[in-house]
């Protein structure tokens, strides 16, 4: 290892971490934040209980700034880290083999869960 560039190794969790908390910031930018802050604490439970595509295609259908916001945060992850480049609803309706739409999933659950403590942290509102 060079002593004048450390190496830096991150987590799959920091890397997670990392980037929701970046998009969070965006959000505040761009979004409500009270809005965005109680979606963010329903969109595991939402994907839970209804499934990765249909939650997303819902956010997607609302047209709303903080739907649009938690999408396109969480599709970026995704396209990240599975590696397709369609757009997520595409992407699933069209490619996703149902290995690749459980790993998804989960990796979605893992990311909302950064995603939904950073919101309730640093949003406004109840």
């Amino acid at each position: 290892m060079n002593a004048d560039k450390p190496s830096i190794v991150r987590t799959l969790e920091q890397l997670r971490a990392s980037h929701a908390w970046q998009q969070v910031q965006e959000g505040k930018r761009k979004a409500k934040q009270k809005e965005l802050k109680s979606l963010a604490r329903s969109a595991p439970a939402s994907i839970q209980s209804n499934g990765l595509g249909q939650t997303v295609a819902f956010w997607k259908a609302r047209n709303e700034d903080h739907h649009a916001a938690l999408y396109a945060a969480l599709e970026g992850w995704l396209k990240d880290q599975l590696k397709f480049s369609k757009p997520l609803l595409e992407w699933i309706a069209t490619e996703a083999t149902s290995a690749q739409y459980r790993h998804a999933t989960a990796e979605a659950m893992a990311y909302l869960n950064w995603y939904k403590r950073f919101a309730e942290a640093e949003l406004e509102g109840e």
